[in-house]
């Protein structure tokens, strides 16, 4: 069997981690997590974490972690290598799956592993400076980096400034390479806009109301707390601060908290949107020389249905690589 790697991503609700368990069981699939709030183990409701358990499907990288630390895109290409060679082993397809893009696009690139950053990282994301505030700062160290990151993309920003900070160079010096780990077959989920931001609304009920507020009061005044501030996975710093001292029933949360979840993540939904097409159009010119198996295909899941799709891609992918 050739060896190659099935990737599935997209916006937050379009339904990715459903169609990448079908897919796999069609394909003698091992599903590989590749969300960084499922990495996480006392983090369940919030992060719409599978019931990987009682799956058929093999699913790894879930739970990996219990207690709050950074798990970095250097850490997870390093261990994904690993775990994509047990897996072929079985004679299997890891399908990679998640949302969080970074994750996904360290599959096809390499990052600088530079000594000194990951403290530089930890003190950074301690700090009580706005996330404009550290942004200003890279600015004046190398705006041309800064001219690539939004002012409220904390993550990156952290990462520039922890480059700047142990090395003295400027960030935009190491650039990242094009190496994919395997032959590809990538898949981006997408909705129509309405569609996808109604999802998006209804699940964050559907969280509230299976117990979303109880699992962050059971990390209230624990070593989470202050992670899930800092890290600000959406929704789990809004609830820390819901304040419910007037209401009976403790499982109620403020109306306003739970517009702002709401809103927090169809804007993440937005940023997710844009920053795969703009990965879609990066794999498509870097594959275009044909030296590497690579194939990239966006699949709009309100107008296909997702049976259909799924026997059609499973097809696709063994025609390609079989």
């Amino acid at each position: 069997m050739k060896r190659y790697v099935v990737l599935i991503s997209g916006a937050t609700a379009t339904g990715k981690s459903g169609l990448a368990t079908q897919l796999a069981k069609k394909i003698s699939g091992e599903i590989i997590n590749a969300d960084i709030g499922s990495f996480y183990s006392p983090l369940t409701i919030g992060t719409a974490k599978p019931d990987f358990m009682s799956e058929t499907v093999p699913h790894h990288f879930f739970n990996i972690l219990d207690k709050p630390e950074n798990f970095t895109v250097v850490q997870f290409r390093q261990r994904l290598k690993v775990l994509m060679q047990e897996i072929w082993a079985r004679g299997n397809v890891p399908v990679i799956v998640g949302g969080s893009a970074f994750y996904i696009k360290s599959f096809f690139y390499k990052q600088h592993d530079i000594p000194g950053t990951d403290v530089w990282v930890q003190e950074l994301e301690n700090s009580p400076a706005a996330s404009n505030e550290l942004w200003a700062e890279l600015q004046e160290v190398d705006p041309q980096r800064a001219s690539q990151i939004n002012q409220a993309d904390r993550y990156r920003i952290v990462r520039a400034l922890a480059i700047f900070k142990a090395t003295g160079q400027k960030p935009s010096l190491f650039k990242e390479t094009f190496e994919p780990l395997a032959p590809f077959y990538f898949v981006v989920c997408s909705r129509d806009r309405a569609e996808l931001y109604k999802r998006i609304d209804e699940r964050v009920l559907e969280m509230i109301d299976n117990g979303w507020r109880q699992e962050v009061e059971g990390l209230r005044g624990t070593e989470w707390e202050d992670f899930l501030h800092r890290k600000k996975l959406i929704g789990y710093d809004d609830l820390l601060k819901n304040n419910n001292d007037n209401v009976a029933n403790d499982n109620v949360v403020n109306d306003d908290i739970v517009t702002t979840i709401q809103q927090k993540t169809r804007n993440y939904a937005k940023r997710q949107i844009i920053f795969l097409n703009k990965l879609q159009t990066q794999l498509l010119q870097a594959t275009s020389s044909g030296d590497l198996i690579g194939r990239v295909e966006e699949i709009n899941l309100t107008l296909y249905d997702v049976g259909l799709y799924i026997n059609g891609l499973s097809e696709q992918i063994l025609k390609t690589f079989c």
